[in-house]
């Protein structure tokens, strides 16, 4: 299979089970029986609390909790959990109610822990529910290493074939623990003996080592495909690390929800984020370990989000040979409340002694730049000026220490769109060692302060407002000291500019105005079609009425610069 094929049929395998909308990750449990005595464990899954006493909270008989300490020296020979002692610096120890010899406070998830449980203790399923964890073993060198895999229930795979492509792993000596002895069982010498998903088990490294399973994969966070209020894209990698080609299958009885993949096919000159199917399986991803990684690009679409929710699911990879990995992906929606700076490129004009209604093509286009603010009630207005500065954090007495002072307000970037008031605040950037305000301003408009928009920018449906600029206005076009006709404020008129932003994707000949389909459209990249109409007040022309107008149109841009819903004014 050509790679480029492959890479586009496997980023459609990438899927999102079910997205609800919550505060957290989509959780999701794992369950391991705890037999008496000891017990090896792997946990996938990150508590949603750490504390050891909420994690076991439902395990009766809990002795104690061990956790090896990798950083502190290798392991050279397997020790019988019985012969463990607090004082070995090599491991951490919970006890249940005895904090003094406890020096294990969290418990967190891609970890391995041996639990004991009294020794007629009945056995008990242990359900841990939390965040899936990504796979990642930082591997001791030339040492036993305690750990565990993420592996498929009821279809585990034989330790032989799951490490026969790991120079470092395959031949090694290899221990399991037996739960009816309390001993550590020697396997490596059992090429039939069957892995088990949440279990932990001791290898010996041999040498460095950065293998992960079978199938890998790489992402741009640690912890998973978060994106948050304001990330876009993000690109997973997927590692075959065995000797053979692998069927990659995704199964997904919820649908992709907001998230996309990048789809280019240039066979068939298609580029686009497209949304995700249900149920893909793909056969042929080349073996290759690291030299072969598939690099995919995946990016969220957040229009129609509800704002400040936060929409979650798993992503689960299989290939059919053991290997499951569980990826949490989420993405919080946004509302429109900021500062919108972009641009207005005008293409058509009318001509006003044909019809002063209705556009035609112009010769050249002209652009000018469009300031837009947003209030959190999603209220708009358009800026002629804007300049964004410091406001200093305040601070308050700590009423549990007295005389000390802590953090009351913290500081941040605000938005002041009245020159009068910018002495009240400090510089938002340095030029040349000097704070200074950063100032973004619009030659098409001289108004001072706000002029508020009718419709609502949350609707993205329609904007207007109408400015007045009378005949001294320094922006009317008749104000002209290098024209004959209009060098006095008695030769200039006045003149009415009625603007409209519609909102949209395509311009009036069916295009998409930015060329491109964009992740962020509809949520931090907007435009549509803008159209104004200039009415000049008491022009006398021969054939006209006293007053004449002129309609323009084209298209503009917005990007959300800054969240600050507040403007200053």
């Amino acid at each position: 299979m050509k790679k480029q094929t492959f890479v586009a049929a496997l980023l459609s395998v990438l899927t999102i089970c079910a997205w609800v909308g919550s505060t957290f990750a989509a959780p999701t449990s794992q369950t391991i029986t705890l037999e008496a005595g000891w017990n090896a464990v792997f946990l996938e899954v990150q508590p949603a609390s750490t504390d050891p006493a909420d994690v076991f909270a439902s395990v009766p008989d809990l002795q104690s909790v061990w956790r090896w300490n990798a950083n502190i020296s290798t392991v050279e020979f397997i020790q019988d959990p019985d012969e463990l002692t607090p004082e070995q610096l090599q491991w951490l120890v919970y006890y249940p109610g005895d904090p003094v010899l406890t020096n294990l406070h969290a418990i967190h998830g891609e970890t391995a822990y041996l639990i004991q449980r009294g020794d007629g203790a009945d056995p008990v399923d242990w359900m841990v529910t939390g965040e899936p964890t990504v796979p990642h073993i930082d591997w001791k060198a030339n040492s036993f290493n305690f750990v565990g895999f993420h592996l498929n229930e009821g279809g585990e795979p034989l330790f032989a074939d799951f490490f026969s492509s790991s120079l470092a792993h395959y031949g090694q000596d290899i221990y399991v623990l037996d739960n009816t002895t309390g001993n550590w069982v020697e396997k490596s010498s059992d090429p039939s003996a069957p892995m088990k998903a949440g279990e932990a088990f001791w290898i010996y490294c041999k040498g460095g080592s950065d293998f992960q399973g079978p199938l890998s994969v790489e992402l741009d966070q640690s912890t998973g495909l978060h994106y948050g209020t304001t990330l876009v894209e993000q690109h997973l990698g997927i590692t075959n690390a065995s000797w053979n080609q692998k069927t990659v299958t995704v199964s997904v009885p919820g649908g992709g929800g907001p998230l996309r993949y990048w789809n280019f096919d240039p066979g068939n000159n298609i580029a686009e984020w497209a949304e995700l199917p249900s149920t893909v399986s793909i056969a042929g991803m080349s073996p290759g370990g690291s030299m072969n990684v598939e690099s995919l690009r995946l990016g969220v679409y957040r229009a129609g989000l509800v704002p400040d929710t936060t929409y979650e699911a798993n992503v689960e990879i299989s290939d059919g040979e053991g290997t499951r990995i569980v990826l949490p992906a989420s993405v919080t929606g946004s509302d429109f409340s900021g500062l919108w700076v972009g641009n207005a490129t005008l293409t058509k004009v009318s001509e006003s002694r044909v019809d002063p209604e209705v556009p035609v093509d112009a010769g050249s286009e002209f652009s000018f730049r469009l300031i837009v603010h947003v209030g959190s009630s999603g209220q708009a207005n358009l800026l002629g000026e804007v300049v964004q500065l410091w406001q200093d954090g305040t601070w308050k007495e700590d009423p549990e220490n007295p005389g000390t002072f802590i953090p009351d307000q913290p500081g941040r970037f605000v938005l002041i769109a009245n020159e009068s008031l910018l002495g009240q605040y400090a510089g938002a950037a340095l030029r040349d060692g000097q704070p200074v305000g950063r100032r973004v301003s619009s030659a098409a408009f001289g108004f001072d302060g706000p002029e508020p928009m009718t419709g609502s920018f949350a609707d993205l449906g329609e904007l207007a407002t109408s400015i007045t600029l009378d005949a001294l206005d320094p922006t009317n076009p008749f104000r002209h000291q290098y024209h004959k006709d209009h060098k006095s404020p008695e030769q200039s008129y006045e003149v009415t500019r009625d603007i409209t932003l519609e909102f949209g994707s395509y311009d009036g000949d069916g295009d998409l105005i930015t060329g491109v389909p964009l992740l962020s459209w509809g949520s931090t990249d907007v435009g549509g079609i803008y159209k104004e109409t200039m009415v000049f007040s008491g022009v006398e022309r021969e054939g006209h009425t006293p007053y004449y107008e002129v309609t323009v149109e084209g298209t503009f841009l917005l990007h959300r610069v800054s969240n600050a819903a507040e403007l200053i004014w």
